[in-house]
């Protein structure tokens, strides 16, 4: 490395030391700039100035009529938009004119519009589909950009002419749309109205028979209040009737117990006599007092019956009031007969409880009477007792003369007195029975009250139901309506015919959002053009420079540290083009995310490039210079720096990953619109590797190749018009294989030559003949196949770069073989010195054949 930087620090001074070549250096490192700054400049904004690209519109169209449009000119609307079009230059002319201008180059393309253009648009309107053709013509001969620019212009009256259709029908269909919006509008209205009233009127009818079942239902609960009463009445009747008997029981007991004394008293003697009238005394008060008792008894139990028997006749007029009503029910006609059924059965039901009611109130009638019969009885039969008694008491003082008289009279009245008690007693079990069937029909008609409450609350319910669905009905139709008038039918009837007629012409919006976004098209053009410039800066280096290093002022040199050497000093050189380049496109408005890593990229990859280029220039001289600006040509379509590479053909995407401009262009590009994950890291990874392995290749192949090189360049010198360099090589330039054969075995190695030379001549006429017909056939495929022309080309370049090499080759083997001959005619000592050169290693210029020529001469 040491001897590397003593070879760099000697070419500096060399420089240094000659002033005139700073004008060199200085062209060296601005001029590759020049090209990446005058393109970016130009390309800054390219498609802002379309509207000087002048398109002619011709317009010749009559308009047309339909029914549901009505008149339109669709060739006026164009115009007038285009009119107020800055996207290209239009010119509105007449067909002459614009034909001329065409063909002189003085307009890119021509637009037609022909007469019947409206009528055929319309024409589908009428169910008769009729295609419209605009005539487009363009001048493809002015420009290659130009006529895709006006095929954009094309495209766009298209647009504008399927626009204007689109609005005009959309306005004619909304505007239809719209009025029949406003008939039906009215017609939901009017139907609203008639169906609100309707059922506002049917809800109300629901509503007041509602009202009479309720009153209804009341009057069964005053009726049934008044049943309860009644059976209650009978009941206390019932008790009262008990006791009655129980009483009227006491009475015939008690008669028969003062028979009993009496007919004791007719067998005593006369005290004991007037100690039976006392007892008799005493017997009829008793009897009395519960005569009183009975009497007393059948008095209430005869109010009572007075009050069952007004009870029940309310229950009466109630049950005929009800049956009233439900009769008025029925006789509505709006009834439906479902609903009439269940109102049927209750009015037969209300009408035999009513009738039931009715024969209740005949029998508590008649129960009242004989009631009331019976305490008369009772009350005259106490007074005969009273009478009795008296008489028993009035003539206790002539008993003993009338004691056959008085005794039999007394038993006959308590005869009577027992006779009617036992009688009366009879009545009363008999009202009692009665008393018994009046309570069973008085829980007949409760039931029956019960059934008809139960039915009348099933039909209330129903009722109801009805009319909360007749009420929601009613409540639908209106929030349908008014839904509809207020949401659906306002939209369409509020409907702006040039509003949707517009939406319809361009009814979608492009929201365009970059990412990564770059502030001009020479922002974006900046990546290839500074690869470019770095590319064609490495390349006049080594044009400029000599690839070659002598070895003046150096001992001993080897190949590895003269090839590092010259590097070094190439490589300032390229950085310097690098930051001026990068640099100089900042200045211009190069947009960059950071302005260093801007820099240092262009400084890296300047490098990768020359390391590529100086490794193919120092290994193959001329033949690797060649290479080098063949790839630059390759890398301009083939590194996806124009147009994605997506859209190139087949070939060129093959060759994509092994291009260092791919890889180049998108690590530029990361540092201008931003970076994204490792992809900066990928990019310039790869690069890094293309360079790392083209420098050590060429060390390696530098040293192998040296020969080639010699020979090529000597070849080259026979011209007298290509410029060369002599080779370094190790040695005096011949192979050290063919010296060693020849030291071996100088006659076999001379006959192998021979040999050799003879297989050489024939191989050549074979590659020669194969390598005319391979371009021939390639050439006549591409004529057949234009469609396959790109991968054609790329066939035929690759097969123009195989003869070029078998070419090469080949004469590199006959100038080896030429060498091969001089070294048979060398004395073995001449070989023992070539021999002891090359083992030293050392860096040294082998003889050409004009210094040979020269020497000769001399």
């Amino acid at each position: 490395m040491r001897q590397s930087w003593k070879i760099f620090t000697r070419d500096v001074k060399r420089l240094g030391q000659v002033p005139k070549a700073w004008i060199i250096l200085i062209g060296l490192l601005f001029v590759p700039a020049l090209y990446s700054w005058f393109n970016i400049a130009a390309f800054w904004d390219p498609y802002s100035n379309t509207q000087n690209i002048k398109v002619s519109v011709v317009n010749e169209d009559l308009g047309g009529d339909s029914e549901t449009i009505g008149h339109l000119d669709v060739g006026k609307q164009i115009t007038e938009q285009l009119a107020e079009n800055d996207q290209l230059g239009w010119q509105l002319q007449d067909a002459d004119t614009a034909e001329d201008q065409l063909r002189r180059g003085e307009t890119y393309a021509s637009i037609i519009i022909p007469k019947n253009f409206t009528a055929d648009l319309l024409a589908i309107t009428e169910g008769t589909l009729t295609q419209p053709t605009l005539e487009y013509r363009v001048n493809e001969k002015s420009s290659a950009i130009a006529p895709q620019i006006t095929d954009t212009g094309a495209t766009a009256v298209d647009q504008a002419i399927t626009a204007a259709l689109k609005q005009e029908i959309a306005t004619a269909a909304t505007k239809t749309i719209s009025d029949e919006g406003k008939s039906l509008e009215d017609a939901i209205l009017d139907a609203r109205d008639t169906t609100n009233t309707t059922f506002g009127e049917t809800a109300a009818n629901l509503r007041s028979a509602r009202g009479g079942l309720d009153d209804f239902k009341a009057r069964l609960s005053e009726a049934e209040a008044s049943m309860t009463g009644a059976k209650d009445t009978v009941a206390q009747v019932d008790q009262a009737l008990i006791e009655g008997q129980d009483a009227l029981a006491q009475v015939q007991d008690l008669a028969e117990s003062i028979q009993t004394e009496v007919t004791n008293f007719t067998d005593q003697t006369t005290s004991a006599f007037v100690d039976g009238t006392t007892a008799v005394a005493e017997g009829t008060a008793n009897a009395n007092a519960s005569i009183a008792d009975i009497n007393a008894t059948l008095q209430q139990t005869s109010g009572r019956l007075d009050t069952a028997g007004q009870q029940t006749n309310d229950a009466i007029q109630a049950g005929k009031s009800a049956i009233e009503q439900v009769q008025g029910l029925l006789n509505d006609s709006a009834l439906s007969p479902e609903l009439a059924a269940p109102l049927e059965d209750t009015l037969q039901r209300l009408e035999a409880g009513n009738a039931a009611s009715e024969r209740l109130l005949g029998d508590v009638t008649s129960l009242n009477s004989e009631t009331a019969d019976t305490a008369n009885a009772i009350s005259q039969a106490a007074g005969a007792i009273d009478s009795a008694a008296q008489d028993t008491s009035a003539a206790t003082q002539a008993l003993r003369d009338a004691v056959g008289d008085g005794i039999p009279s007394l038993n006959r009245t308590l005869s009577n007195l027992s006779t009617i008690a036992g009688s009366f007693a009879g009545s009363l079990e008999g009202q009692r029975a009665t008393l018994g069937e009046a309570n069973n029909l008085i829980d007949g008609v409760v039931s029956q009250l019960e059934s008809t409450r139960s039915a009348l609350d099933d039909f209330d319910i129903t009722l109801a139901g009805l009319e909360d669905g007749v009420r929601d009905v009613r409540s639908d139709i209106l929030a349908l309506t008014a839904s509809s008038n207020s949401e659906k039918l306002q939209t369409i009837t509020g409907l702006n015919s040039d509003e949707i007629g517009s939406f319809f012409a361009d009814p979608v919006t492009i929201n365009s959002e970059p990412v990564y976004e770059v502030n001009s098209y020479g922002s974006a053009m900046a990546g290839l053009f500074t690869n470019l410039s770095l590319w064609i800066g490495a390349f006049m280096l080594i044009v400029v420079f000599r690839v070659e290093v002598d070895t003046e002022g150096f001992k001993r040199v080897t190949v590895p540290q003269a090839y590092v050497g010259r590097f070094i000093l190439m490589a300032i050189m390229v950085a310097l083009q690098a930051i001026i380049v990068a640099a100089g496109n900042l200045i211009i408005g190069v947009q960059t995310v950071n302005a260093l890593a801007f820099i240092g990229t262009a400084v890296l990859v300047g490098l990768a490039y020359l390391s590529i280029i100086y490794a193919l220039a120092a290994t193959l001289g001329l033949v690797g210079k060649f290479i080098a600006v063949l790839l630059v040509i390759m890398q301009i379509p083939g590194a996806s720096g124009l147009y994605p590479i997506e859209l190139l053909p087949g070939f060129f995407k093959a060759i994509y990953p092994f291009l260092p401009f791919s890889y180049g262009i998108d690590a530029l590009r990361e540092t201008i619109g931003g970076f994204y994950g490792t992809h900066y890291l990928q990019f310039m990874g790869m690069l890094a590797l293309m360079g790392g392995v083209a420098f050590f290749l060429g060390i390696i192949l530098r040293k192998n190749l040296g020969h080639f090189s010699t020979v090529f360049n000597h070849e080259m010198a026979e011209s007298e018009l290509i410029e060369f360099e002599n080779v370094q090589v190790v040695g005096d330039g011949y192979r050290l294989a063919d010296i060693v054969r020849a030291l071996e075995d100088r006659e076999g190695f001379a006959e192998s030559i021979k040999n050799e030379a003879e297989r050489y001549t024939h191989r050549i006429h074979v590659t020669a003949g194969i390598g005319v017909v391979g371009i021939i056939a390639l050439t006549i495929a591409a004529w057949a196949l234009p469609d396959a022309k790109a991968l054609l080309l790329g066939l035929w370049t690759a097969w123009t770069l195989l003869l070029m090499g078998l070419v090469i080759a080949f004469d590199y083997i006959r100038k080896s073989l030429k060498q091969s001959e001089e070294i048979i005619q060398m004395d073995d000592q001449t070989l023992h010195k070539s021999v002891s050169a090359q083992a030293s290693g050392l860096h040294t210029i082998a003889a050409s054949p004009a210094s040979e020529t020269t020497e000769g001469e001399k």
